[in-house]
């Protein structure tokens, strides 16, 4: 009897669901679905990518594809020596996908990577923490250490989901103070 209500009662609310999906131009524009598979934020995958590599750190972590089935946190992490490694995560789960050989620097890009890393004072996850207090709800979706004027910056990218605006925010790394905000 249980069952046999369960599915009269299931399949109207299954075809008006459908109904109201059809009539929307792309749900997955909408805010609260597009980042709906997104289960790790970015200072779990921060963790999680610099944990691959001893003694790594994070210079770059980027989702990719947030608003798929299978969104993935791609990251280089560089060793002491400025070596990089790539380190994909799944971005539902946390699990690593895969770690592989960073791009190849020249002697001199390593150096700088070097550093870069040694003059940064603030952490990545500290630097992206400043960029999303600027509004609630916003969504890390990219963090880059850059050279700015020959000081290292992080670049943050947020969108914000409510509105589907999306920032840049450049972060001093030294200091931690936002230097720049401008849509992306």
């Amino acid at each position: 009897m249980w069952k046999r209500l369960v599915v009269v009662l299931c399949v109207p609310v299954v075809a008006l669901s459908l109904l109201v999906a059809c009539g929307r131009e792309d749900p997955l524009n909408e805010p609260a679905e597009r980042f709906g598979m997104v289960e790790v934020d970015y200072e779990r995958a921060i963790r999680l990518s610099a944990a691959e590599v001893t003694a790594g750190e994070l210079v770059a972590l980027d989702l990719k594809e947030p608003e798929s089935d299978s969104p993935e946190w791609e990251s280089r992490i560089a060793d002491q020596d400025g070596q990089l490694t790539t380190v994909r995560l799944d971005a539902t789960r946390g699990e690593v996908l895969g770690t592989s050989s960073g791009p190849d620097l020249t002697d001199s890009e390593r150096q700088e990577l070097v550093r870069l890393l040694e003059e940064a004072r603030i952490l990545p996850d500290e630097a992206a923490r400043e960029a999303a207090e600027t509004a609630e709800g916003d969504v890390v979706t990219a963090v880059e250490l850059q050279e700015r004027d020959g000081d290292p910056v992080w670049r943050v990218s947020v969108l914000g989901v409510a509105d589907e605006t999306a920032m840049v925010h450049v972060v001093d790394a030294r200091s931690g103070e936002v230097l720049d905000r401008s849509p992306a």
